[in-house]
């Protein structure tokens, strides 16, 4: 009887306590502006929608034409004014245009690096450019300052799809990707430089008829050497290169190992990847 009422008491614990995690997830509201809300929704109306934050009281009233999506509670996703965002969606409008996001990047282990995301972004900007033909490649400017204004970052962008990240920037396609870089083995090296010194000691008869200096040895060598070593730093670096277009297709995907050991290998192989991409113009 006791092992029941402590099985009983058990099972009402747990029961408690996934109540309570499920209490604990918010709904989540990205607006326009970029900025989160994070609370509970009691109520959607046809224009706006009541809002308390967490661990307040007070009701909001939160206008649908400031709203991008809501993340709710249970994880499901929904979006708001999709004309707002798609009104440039038409496919004439996209034709051959291309913008490229700021790549993921990672360097021994750590992504904090917001520079180098921007630059390496330029930079296959640049090599893609150059190949233009009768495509436009959006400038990255342009392109971080669209993702800015819908909200998107580098924190919520797993929430959208790439079509309509294409639709954001107006684009038909949109090249991502990610740049690792690891330190790897050590390679030293080491010179020896050798100098020899000949000293004349040619031997001679003084005016006394007197023999000077050394008649078997008439030059004297001497040598020193000196030897300098180094180490130089190997990285092993690899890449993942991705085009979708703006109907959320994968028109290309590809992960390739520099050849090189160099830190800046990274430069190599974009353009590498670059030119195996359906969009690279030979």
């Amino acid at each position: 009887m006791e092992k029941k009422t402590y099985q009983n008491h058990f099972f009402f614990i747990l029961v408690i306590t996934f109540t309570l995690s499920l209490s604990a997830q918010d709904d989540v509201i990205l607006k326009s502006d970029g900025n989160e809300m994070q609370g509970k929704i009691l109520k959607i109306n046809k224009d706006d929608l009541q809002f308390i934050y967490k661990n307040e009281t007070i009701e909001y009233t939160v206008n649908k034409a400031e709203i991008i999506k809501i993340t709710f509670s249970s994880g499901r996703i929904e979006f708001f004014n999709k004309k707002a965002t798609t009104s440039n969606s038409n496919l004439e409008e996209h034709h051959n245009k291309v913008a490229i996001l700021p790549f993921g990047y990672i360097k021994d282990q750590e992504t904090s690096n917001v520079m180098m995301t921007k630059k390496i972004q330029q930079e296959t900007y640049t090599i893609f450019k150059k190949r233009a033909a009768i495509l436009q490649f959006q400038d990255p400017t342009t392109t971080n300052a669209l993702l800015a204004k819908a909200g998107v970052s580098n924190n919520n962008i797993e929430g959208y799809t790439m079509g309509e990240i294409c639709n954001i920037l107006n684009v038909e396609y949109v090249i991502q990707g990610l740049v690792s870089i690891e330190k790897s083995t050590v390679t030293n090296y080491s010179n020896t430089t050798a100098k020899t010194k000949t000293k004349n000691n040619k031997a001679y008869i003084d005016k006394k008829g007197h023999i000077v200096g050394d008649i078997w040895n008439n030059n004297k060598k001497t040598s020193n050497s000196s030897t300098y070593s180094t180490a130089t730093q190997n990285y092993s670096t690899n890449i993942t290169m991705n085009v979708y277009s703006d109907k959320g297709d994968n028109v290309f995907s590809k992960e390739h190992a520099s050849f090189w050991q160099t830190q800046d290998a990274y430069k190599i192989t974009l353009t590498y990847l670059a030119k195996r991409t359906p969009i690279y113009k030979r």
